[in-house]
């Protein structure tokens, strides 16, 4: 996305979270050095924000780091990732990865956990793994060798419903969930926030990606006059429901999960009717000119993690110019999560040495026994869960 797709400047609503070689020769070498530790990247290649933000965050270990410690590099997952737990297995099995950011899902999180953990070698080549995205609330309870700095499923869902209820003053709402893992748990969360507050949750409709029918969705929700929408879902789904809705000529406000921010990634060209042409004839006028229907989703709110604009100390202020600068977009919430989960792991092979388990130690200290760590996306402060607490969750806004 560009900065002038999004714009995540609504509203604040400030939620206390309670709650090996053979992977790649793609790396960074970080000065080409065989002593090079790796900080690994547990996403798919088609998610570059990922990459981006852990790769800055080697670049500024790498110019900061003391002489003659050993230098970063960040390894890449496989082109072609069959399972998140075969990728999981890899990085464990390379003993020059010295700690992972990722998994980015929630399910592909929890599976991985077990494998990070090493439970089959009770626990002999465990590493470390920082989730930058995952945000179901039992991804961190697996084990102790998994931290999440991103908020929870819950913090969003209180975000999105106080939002809701206080500023856009709903009565009535639906819930349309991705069936799976994280739908399911954020529409068992979000709907008691609003029968609490007298909200009527009129209906919770799960989809499935690609199959659900969301015509009638829509026209069950123009009948029912609706207020708002709650999506918990990909972008992609969520602006196949806003297109139905339109058709329907029902106009509810939509809310969504932060994955609604790539809604745009939905966006599909549309062409008008071409002039008919007879057969070994060439048209008389030019060509009619696609267009698509990215208007649709303007005003289209979802929960945010991260807002460049918002940078208020110097290192934040300093990466939001300089991502913008290398990459000619505004970072993501993806890419900054990402880096903060990379220079956690840096930070903690400079302080503890490259052991995993001394590396694991003490990014579960930080904000505990040790003190907390300023991030790029905030003050980074654990539980005793390996949950990042006090993480600030926005409200955005497309605005294509």
């Amino acid at each position: 996305m560009t900065a002038g797709q999004l714009v995540i400047a609504l509203a604040t609503s400030a939620v206390l979270a309670s709650s090996s070689t053979s992977c790649s020769r793609e790396a960074s070498h970080a000065g080409g050095s065989g002593d090079t530790v790796y900080v690994a990247v547990a996403a798919v290649r088609t998610s570059p924000a990922y990459f981006r933000g852990a790769q800055m965050a080697i670049d500024k270990l790498n110019a900061e780091r003391p002489q003659h410690t050993r230098p970063f590099g960040l390894r890449m997952p496989p082109n072609v990732q069959t399972s998140q737990v075969g990728v999981a297995a890899r990085f464990r099995d390379d003993p020059s990865v010295i700690g992972v950011v990722g998994h980015t899902g929630s399910a592909q999180t929890m599976e991985a956990a077990p494998v990070y953990a090493d439970a089959a070698n009770d626990g002999r080549n465990a590493v470390v793994a920082i989730t930058p995205t995952a945000t179901n609330p039992q991804v961190t309870r697996v084990n102790h060798w998994i931290f999440r700095i991103c908020p929870t499923d819950d913090d969003a869902a209180h975000a999105l419903a106080r939002f809701a209820i206080d500023s856009l003053q709903v009565q009535r709402v639906a819930v349309v969930y991705r069936n799976d893992l994280f739908g399911r748990e954020f529409s068992r969360t979000i709907t008691p926030e609003f029968r609490n507050s007298n909200v009527v949750v009129t209906e919770r409709d799960p989809y499935l990606a690609d199959i659900t029918e969301y015509q009638a969705y829509a026209g069950r929700i123009a009948k029912r006059g609706i207020n708002a929408v709650i999506f918990a879902g990909g972008g992609v789904d969520a602006a196949d429901l806003v297109r139905a809705l339109h058709n329907a000529s029902a106009h509810p406000a939509i809310l969504g999960t932060d994955d609604v921010a790539s809604i745009l990634d939905g966006v599909k060209p549309i062409v008008p009717n071409a002039v008919p042409i007879a057969r070994g004839r060439r048209p008389k006028v030019p060509p009619p000119q696609a267009k698509d229907d990215r208007e649709l989703f303007r005003g289209v709110l979802f929960a945010s993690f991260y807002d460049a604009a918002r940078a208020e100390n110097a290192d934040a202020k300093q990466f939001a110019a300089d991502y913008s600068r290398r990459f000619g977009q505004a970072p993501t919430p993806q890419a900054a999560l990402s880096y903060d989960a990379a220079m956690l792991i840096g930070r903690a092979a400079l302080a503890a040495g490259p052991d995993r388990k001394r590396i694991r130690d003490w990014v579960a200290s930080v904000g505990t026994s040790g003190p907390a760590v300023q991030g790029i996306t905030g003050e980074i402060r654990f539980n005793d869960h390996g949950d990042a607490v006090g993480k600030s969750v926005l409200i955005g806004r497309i605005d294509p």
